[in-house]
């Protein structure tokens, strides 16, 4: 038996992924998961859009200095890791994302057994 982890890649089929502005959030539903994109700088960026604080949304966030603000109680958030700023709650849980010329492509990671060459699920 051995345990695997890895990411699936699902293409996110989503017009206002591609026209995001600078500073800006999107929420999509990605399966059943509630994923908030944003962009800054050049890159694009997903985190589950459930604040770790208190389980909020992210509706109504800004960008200060880079880092995705919680418009509920100012927690800040680096976009890209998900580590709080300043520590005082947990982190924000981050999934990758790649834009490639099929389109915007949002990495699900997730656990799986091994058994005899089998995965279990």
């Amino acid at each position: 038996m051995k345990i695997e982890e890895g990411i699936r890649w699902k293409r996110v089929d989503d017009a206002r992924l591609r026209a995001l502005s600078e500073g800006t959030t999107v929420r999509v539903t990605v399966g059943k998961r509630a994923i908030r994109f944003g962009r800054t700088g050049d890159r694009l960026f997903a985190v589950a859009d459930l604040c770790p604080h208190q389980g909020s949304t992210f509706e109504g966030a800004w960008f200060d200095e880079g880092q995705l603000v919680c418009p509920r109680h100012r927690f800040h958030f680096h976009p890209e890791t998900g580590k709080a700023r300043h520590g005082v709650c947990s982190n924000l849980e981050v999934f990758p994302v790649e834009e490639r010329s099929t389109g915007i492509h949002l990495g699900i990671p997730y656990t799986t057994i091994r058994v005899f060459g089998l995965r279990l699920w």
